[in-house]
């Protein structure tokens, strides 16, 4: 790649690049590809190894053969939900290259990574008069360890930046800061720069592709392999152009715009597909309305929404950043590199029309965000049911919430012009309506503060509650106990990206998704029963109000939009890693290795790094440790809901002396190896043909009783005997989790049998050194498999999807059967061989 190697200068400095347009010049077809293949493009070509590799790439990109390609991603972003449990992964890690006498430094990110604290914050409170600092308080007293964790993370950890609780949510951070569109390298001692590209643990992470930055979502096991030095392998993707034209007419905003494009786009079918937008519309969408767009992605199942970048976006980057030194030499790359926005014709592999001027007002719902309803339709809807205090349809949560619109400032200008008209009136939110507000960037608070509309959505009860994700607390107990002795079917509506059921509270049945301006409009009707258009929404002094009276118009937010002061970002961000009183207060040890708490319950190291090298198989007296049927799901291998009494996992935290009422979820005790290996397979409704009971239960032939699934493996690893799960088909389906995998090691399972495996599952399978084998004419039933048997597995080499041949002993009786493994490709049988991924990414990278 070399000889692409190009530079410029601007304002006396000099930048080398790697020429994408002299790689077009040559290859003319390359010329049409839309810009997002043409940023996988440029990176592929700047890490090719050789000329050949480099002719390669050019011909799979000039064909569009759908073959593997690899995504270099320049930095990972992380929340704690997902990155705590990966740090820990890490710190484990250099505890055994401690014990195996090796540099603990190798175990350092190789790449930037960001971790941004905030999934904590829950919501305890509905009072008038909202004492935002108790709850902050509180968030810093449940979750101490985690934070000290995290702090000593942060100072242990090259290339770690963490952004401490409070500051914002994940990719609004990103977003409105963290993000510098271009990655700077120094290189032999010249200033190299390239496009940043961008890989998250957070579902929201593709909302950067607003910002023309390509990024997008991964599992646990990529971001791992990712911050250690690997690629993201995938297969060079299919491109969908939607074309964006018209202009949104009065009455409709960009809530009503994204809402109704999540319906169309779901109807396209452009699952594991990129978007990209284009079109005469894009100039009246602002960079906040196209984040909007490109943060419901994951809701659409695209893999990201890409917006080219254009003067909007080098605009927003100058406001928010205030640096426009830095926005001269984005602008000077983009265009010599032929990636800034033009009206030039691209190709893409579909295309989908979408007319602004047809929207109308709508909200998404009652569970699937796909569900595009016309706020009129919902009169229609019955009222079945009357209680106490409720009946069916009450609204009984209303929040402007951060996942979505929350920092699209024009949309929170909107709803608080709206409290303003209804304070004026008189009006008052129904008092069983839960409010709450949590923006998901400071800049937010500072608008409605500096232009006074704040203390207009407070008089509604929308006091800002955090700067995170929220979780809600009950409601009152009457209005809960009213819904469950009438059993009620309640609302509740929020400017989120997800409405499925139970999402917000398992009482509430029907979620709905709007803007904040209708999550305010609503908690002051009460009821979801209502024309909007329509019906009078109150009568004050004999004056009927209706929606048309509260609703502003498009010229009175744009004069509010027009003071906004946007050099408060440089101040919100100036000390955005240090953290407010309680963080800095955080006492920690500056340790290479971490001193782990065996009293916590949160966080516990996960031994599952061990080296191996293996050019064969031969493992010998492997016990049985389940039996299952078809379709067992990742969540019934690893379940993330609430832990069950009377528990393996209950046990334990009993034993650590939390009480019931604390265990809280799997989900959020993760970081903690001892309790998710003792939570495996509790499910209530997983049934492992070895024994009569459902959940996590197996039995013991030697000692002929049932025991916990934990009991049993925990037993034969002491005794260093390896374990085996059988299965039928479709093995590990459903949501990818790293847990299904990384317990399985953990428990000391060396063998997976199965008829067939989802193939992700399959894929971490590998990546944890465990092996996975399907059968080929034989199954649980025709083997007559009881559980006491004893099985071999014997291969004098390890090649791709060999055959094993597999001895099954039962007393005396012995049955050899033949089985497939399932290790496809070349790269997974070096992983297998090495004893996992982590294992061979420190043998082989440095």
């Amino acid at each position: 790649m070399n000889r692409y190697i190009n530079s410029f200068e601007i304002q006396g400095e000099t930048f080398y690049y790697y020429d994408i347009k002299a790689v077009i010049e040559e290859h003319k077809e390359l010329r049409k590809l839309p810009v997002v293949l043409k940023i996988l493009l440029e990176a592929n070509l700047r890490n090719a190894s050789s000329e050949n590799e480099l002719h390669e790439i050019i011909e799979i990109f000039q064909n569009k053969l759908r073959v593997n390609i690899n995504l270099y991603p320049s930095r990972v972003i992380m929340q704690d939900y997902t990155g705590v449990p990966i740090l820990v992964d890490l710190a484990s890690i250099r505890d055994s290259f401690l014990e195996l006498g090796k540099d603990v430094e190798e175990v350092n990110p190789k790449i930037i990574v960001d971790l941004v604290v905030d999934h904590s914050l829950d919501i305890y409170t509905n009072e008038e008069e909202y004492n935002f600092g108790s709850d902050i308080e509180k968030e810093y007293e449940l979750n101490k360890e985690k934070y000290q964790f995290i702090k000593w993370a942060q100072n242990s950890f090259d290339k770690l930046r963490v952004v401490p609780p409070g500051s914002g949510i994940c990719h609004q951070v990103n977003l409105e800061y963290l993000s510098t569109i271009l990655h700077l390298k120094r290189e032999e001692d010249k200033n190299f720069i390239y496009p940043e590209t961008l890989i998250g643990t957070d579902s929201h992470a593709p909302m950067i592709n607003s910002l023309g930055v390509l990024g997008w979502k991964v599992n646990e096991i990529q971001a791992k392999t990712s911050i250690l030095g690997m690629p993201v392998s995938l297969t060079l993707p299919q491109v969908v152009g939607v074309n964006i034209h018209g202009k949104l007419k009065e009455g409709v905003t960009s809530s009503d715009l994204v809402l109704t494009l999540t319906s169309k786009l779901k109807e396209c079918n452009i699952k594991g597909k990129l978007v990209e937008f284009h079109g005469n519309g894009l100039k009246h969408l602002t960079l906040e309305d196209r984040s909007t767009i490109a943060n419901m992605a994951p809701e659409y199942e695209a893999v990201c929404s890409f917006f080219t970048i254009d003067d909007k976006t080098i605009d927003y980057f100058n406001k928010t950043r205030d640096n426009k030194d830095y926005g001269y030499l984005l602008k000077e790359y983009l265009q010599r590199q032929e990636l800034f926005y033009s009206d030039e014709v691209l190709e893409f592999d579909e295309i989908v029309n979408f007319d602004l001027e047809e929207l109308e007002p709508a909200i998404a719902g009652p569970n699937k965000v796909h569900t595009h309803i016309k706020v009129e339709e919902l009169k229609e809807q019955q009222i079945n049911k009357s209680g106490s205090y409720l009946k069916d349809l009450d609204v009984v949560v209303a929040s402007i919430t951060s996942c979505t619109t929350t920092s699209n400032p024009y949309l929170i200008l909107h709803a608080a012009l709206v409290a303003k008209k209804a304070y004026e009136f008189g009006l008052h939110t129904k008092e069983y309506v839960k409010t709450s507000f949590s923006p998901g960037s400071l800049a937010i608070k500072e608008f409605l503060k500096k232009l006074d509309l704040l203390k207009y959505l407070e008089h509604l009860g929308f006091y800002i509650t955090g700067y995170a994700c929220e979780l809600f607390g009950n409601l009152e107990d009457k209005y809960e106990f009213d819904i469950k002795d009438n059993k009620l079917d309640v609302c509740s509506l929020t400017s989120g990206s997800k409405n499925f059921e139970n999402r917000l509270h398992p009482l509430i049945n029907y979620n709905y998704l709007s803007s904040p301006s209708l999550v305010v409009i609503y908690s002051i009707i009460g009821s979801t029963k209502f024309d909007l258009f329509e019906d009078v929404i109150s009568t004050i002094d004999d004056k009927d109000i209706y929606l048309k009276d509260l609703w502003p118009s498009s010229k009175e937010v744009g004069d509010y939009m027009s003071e906004l002061d946007y050099t408060l970002y440089k101040d919100i961000y100036k000390d955005i890693f240090k953290g407010n009183e309680f963080w800095q207060n955080l006492e920690v040890e500056n340790t290479k290795n971490y001193k782990w708490n065996d009293n916590s319950t949160y966080i516990q190291a996960s031994m599952f790094y061990e080296e191996n090298k293996e050019e064969k198989l031969d493992i010998h007296g492997a016990r049985l440790l389940a039996l299952f049927d078809d379709n067992i799901s990742t969540e019934q291998i690893s379940p993330m809901g609430q832990i069950p009494l009377y528990s393996t996992a209950s046990k334990y935290l009993e034993e650590k002396g939390v009480k019931s009422f604390e265990y809280n979820t799997f989900g959020s005790r993760k970081a903690n190896a001892q309790l998710m290996a003792r939570g495996m397979f509790e499910h209530p409704k997983l049934k492992n043909k070895m024994v009569s009971k459902e959940a996590a239960y197996t039995f013991d032939y030697e000692n002929n009783e049932i025991v916990s699934i934990y009991e049993k493996s925990k037993k034969f690893k002491d005794l260093k005997k390896p374990l085996v799960v059988i299965a039928g088909h479709n093995f590990g389906n459903g949501k990818q989790k790293e847990w299904a995998s990384k317990g399985m090691n953990l428990l000391g399972v060396k063998v997976i049998i199965a008829k067939s495996f989802d193939e992700k599952y399959r894929k971490d399978l590998i990546s944890y050194g465990i092996l996975p084998l399907e059968f080929i004419d034989d199954d649980i039933d025709s083997l007559k498999l009881k559980g006491d048997e004893n099985l071999s597995f014997i291969s004098d080499k390890l090649i791709l999807e060999g055959k094993i041949k597999a001895y099954i002993n039962r007393g005396f009786d012995e049955v050899q059967i033949d089985l497939k493994a399932r290790i496809d490709t070349k790269i997974e049988l070096e992983y297998y061989k090495n004893g996992g991924i982590f294992p061979f990414l420190f043998n082989n990278i440095k």
